[in-house]
């Protein structure tokens, strides 16, 4: 089983140890489990692999990991031939997605020193800003510029984590993932990848080098908009000692009905992250012959290796002539795309990152970004591309 399509429908073809295989997995919602016998109780206290509690695991919730752990260990085919992951691949699903980077950056940098773009999602940026108090540096770098990545990384003391979003939120500038490993490995650092725009059906970091990858999953990989989560994937030992522990004592679990809303939604990815691409890059050329558009955000293929990202991806940013005043009317007028604090649905959504997503950036800071007050960022939906382009049309009329 080597295509991801199949890969995304099936998951891991043999069952978890010790249960059956359901054809949907089951909801086990509960808090804890049972034991026949004290012996087995004080065996799955001592880490015999038996389901305990559900704050460290739960069936429901391991099935969607190893879910995952397939669709992100898939090769990656690239002209010169297929990409593979040699190591064992798992995955931990956390409440949220901030809850599956906080892990991942203190259970790995805690003490040290982490790189990190700027540019990137604003409440990671934010986050990142304060790790000072938690005795963690931070240096930032700007996003998609490997070379400024490669300065900061060498100067100063050797860091233990470098942090990347590819493509970024909200410009969509993309790194060189196996570029960004490089320079990440030279001085002894990990990499982590917050892949959250792209997902696995398109963009696998692991197959270039990365030693993490982040999915807010609350987003296109459940597809949906009626739960939160995230997910970290990588080797399964880095995992177990670096990002498990995190969850467990820091109490970042997710609940079972929501890894089980997520695992419906994943499994459905690859072939809605086919139309919001497809849908998306004909709206970009639209917006880049409107008169009111100034600058369309997408990611740049040409800019990095061939296979590192399979498609432009589901999500686009424009700046409307005439400011950030401009830009709202913009949003007011749409009478299909709705405006809301998420992405990744099924429907079409607009968010104006300067009032919203990244207010909580200093003003100076999102300007130095590229950040400006007239750039709205859309979400695109799985509608009829024919239906999305009157809209804006409309809107911007």
């Amino acid at each position: 089983m080597t295509e991801f399509s199949t890969r995304a429908v099936h998951g891991p073809l043999e069952p978890d140890p010790g249960m059956a295989l359901p054809h949907v997995a089951p909801i086990q919602q509960t808090t804890s489990f049972t034991f026949p016998s004290v012996r087995e109780g004080i065996e799955a206290f001592q880490g015999s692999g038996t389901y305990l509690y559900t704050r460290k695991a739960n069936p429901t919730i391991r099935a969607l990991e190893r879910h995952v752990a397939v669709l992100e260990s898939a090769p990656v085919e690239t002209p010169s031939g297929s990409r593979s992951v040699a190591r064992e691949i798992d995955s931990l699903f956390f409440t949220t997605g901030m809850a599956a980077i906080s892990a991942t950056v203190l259970g790995v940098g805690a003490g040290g020193r982490v790189v990190c773009q700027g540019g990137i999602y604003g409440t990671t940026e934010a986050m990142a800003s304060g790790l000072g108090r938690f005795g963690i540096t931070v240096d930032f770098a700007p996003v998609g510029d490997v070379g400024a990545l490669a300065d900061v990384v060498a100067s100063g003391p050797a860091p233990a984590l470098v942090y990347i979003e590819s493509p970024a939120n909200p410009l969509l500038q993309v790194t060189d993932i196996e570029r960004a490993a490089g320079l990440a490995h030279e001085r002894g650092a990990m990499l982590a990848v917050d892949a959250t725009f792209a997902t696995p059906a398109l963009e696998r970091p692991l197959a270039w080098g990365a030693d993490l990858v982040l999915h807010s999953t609350t987003k296109f990989i459940s597809g949906h908009g009626v739960v939160l989560g995230g997910v970290v994937s990588g080797a399964s030992e880095l995992l177990a000692a670096a990002i498990e522990p995190m969850r467990v004592q820091f109490g970042g679990s997710a609940d079972p009905f929501a890894a089980w809303l997520t695992h419906l939604g994943l499994k459905t990815l690859a072939v809605r992250m086919e139309r919001h691409a497809a849908n998306a890059d004909a709206l970009a050329v639209a917006l880049r012959a409107h008169p009111r558009v100034s600058r369309v955000y997408r990611p740049e293929l040409d800019r990095i290796p061939a296979g590192q990202l399979a498609a432009g991806g589901p999500m686009l940013s424009f700046e409307v002539e005439g400011g950030e005043g401009a830009a709202l009317e913009t949003i007011d007028r749409f009478e299909l795309i709705t405006l809301a604090p998420t992405l990744g649905n099924l429907d079409t959504l607009v968010q104006h990152p300067w009032s919203m997503s990244h207010v909580v950036v200093p003003e100076a800071r999102r300007l130095a970004m590229g950040i400006t007050p007239g750039v709205l960022r859309l979400s695109v939906g799985l509608e009829d591309v024919d239906d999305l382009r009157a809209d804006l049309e409309r809107a911007l009329r």
